[in-house]
């Protein structure tokens, strides 16, 4: 298997493992401990997430996510020049959770946010 595969194949897999549907991806990356930044596509929950599995990797220069992908950066041989990107589709449970982060809609992953706070109405 050619090493753009073998990484898009594990990007994949660390994605469709988050969880079923959104709501279980926001618990995996709880869980995980990650908070990120809304509206942020390289300090977003999942970026974060992703990043911190794959950047190990000498071949991943940078992770971001969009609506519905995630944009690996990844360098050359000599590990110092830019060597293209790699796109993977996000699993439609991360889609819908990255749809929903960056609503607001999960404060227990936003980093800074105090869910009590977040959720509260103004005024108080």
């Amino acid at each position: 298997m050619g090493d753009l595969r073998q990484i898009k194949k594990r990007a994949g897999a660390l994605l469709d493992a988050l969880g079923r549907d959104p709501d279980e991806v926001a618990a995996s990356l709880q869980r995980a401990g990650v908070h990120g930044v809304p509206r942020s596509n390289s300090s977003c929950a999942v970026a974060l997430y992703t990043a911190a599995l794959l950047q190990a990797d000498p071949r991943i220069r940078s992770v971001a996510v969009g609506p519905c992908t995630l944009v690996l950066t990844l360098t050359r041989e000599d590990g110092v020049r830019p060597g293209g990107k790699l796109v993977v589709q996000l699993p439609k449970p991360v889609r819908g959770f990255v749809t929903g982060f960056d609503a607001q809609a999960y404060p227990e992953v936003v980093r800074g946010a105090v869910p009590d706070a977040v959720t509260a109405p103004a005024g108080r």
